[in-house]
This record gives C-alpha cells, sequence and structure tokens, in this order.
C-alpha cells in the first residue's frame, strides 16, 4: 500500500438502485475527502464478489458496514459506524449509544426500509416488460 493513500478503515455496502440511498452516498462522499469510506454498491456486483458470509438478499435488506475482518455493522449500527469516521458527524455517532435515542432511529429506519421495499418492487415492476397480448387474442 502507498503511503501517501490513507488506509480504509470501513467499508460500506448499499443500494445503488435506492434513489434516496444514493443521494446519502454521495453526500457522505463529499464529506469524505481522505477517502476513509470504501463505497461498494451492491446492485453493481458479480455474485461472486459479495462477501463469503452474506448473500445479495442479505446486503439489500438493511444497510452494512465493516471495519477491516470486524463484526458486520447493520442498520443504526452501520450509519454510526460511518459518522464515527466522518468529520463533523463524529460528535454525533456516540448518540445512538443512548437507549431512547437509538430505539427511536430503529424506529425511523424500519419506517425507512418499508418505504424502500415498496418502491423497489415498483421500480421492479416497471422495468419488467410488460407482456403484449398475443395476435388474435
Amino acid at each position: 500500500m502507498n503511503s501517501t493513500q490513507p488506509a480504509i478503515p470501513i467499508s460500506v455496502w448499499y443500494d445503488g438502485d435506492c434513489p434516496v440511498c444514493r443521494q446519502e452516498v454521495a453526500l457522505y462522499r463529499r464529506i469524505d475527502r481522505d477517502g476513509r469510506i470504501d463505497w461498494i454498491d451492491i446492485t453493481a456486483l458479480a455474485d461472486g464478489d459479495l462477501p463469503p458470509d452474506k448473500s445479495r438478499a442479505d446486503l439489500l435488506g438493511r444497510f452494512h458496514a465493516r471495519e477491516a475482518d470486524g463484526p458486520w455493522q447493520i442498520g443504526v449500527d452501520a450509519f454510526a459506524a460511518i459518522w464515527r469516521v466522518l468529520p463533523g458527524f463524529r460528535y454525533f455517532a456516540f448518540l445512538f449509544r443512548l437507549p431512547v435515542i437509538r430505539q427511536m432511529a430503529q424506529v425511523a429506519y424500519l419506517g425507512f426500509l418499508k418505504w424502500q421495499r415498496h418502491h423497489r418492487a415498483r421500480r421492479e415492476q416497471v422495468a419488467q416488460p410488460a407482456l403484449a397480448p398475443e395476435p388474435g387474442s
């Protein structure tokens, strides 16, 4: 590794087909000027490039982050892991350690996931070619 290149302390898997996710990742990338986060678009990965212990469905189901070979950080914990390495957000990461705030964040995140799954299904439905009626029927 080049000594002038910053070490990547965290890798984050995100749904590149989700418009909200793409916007959020774009914001975080602008803030992460030192390149401390490796952003991995799950939808652009071949099956063989997925982490060995995770399926595509697992990764698309919830936000995932991981430091080197450390434990997976999933959902709200993944956001806290990201915030710990982002300038200006570091001070807010500790909020998820407070039980009431953590619970509120979990409820909000679960609401977002419900919305996201609904819209992902709609996007997939629109992407499917409509079946045309057969001639003569």
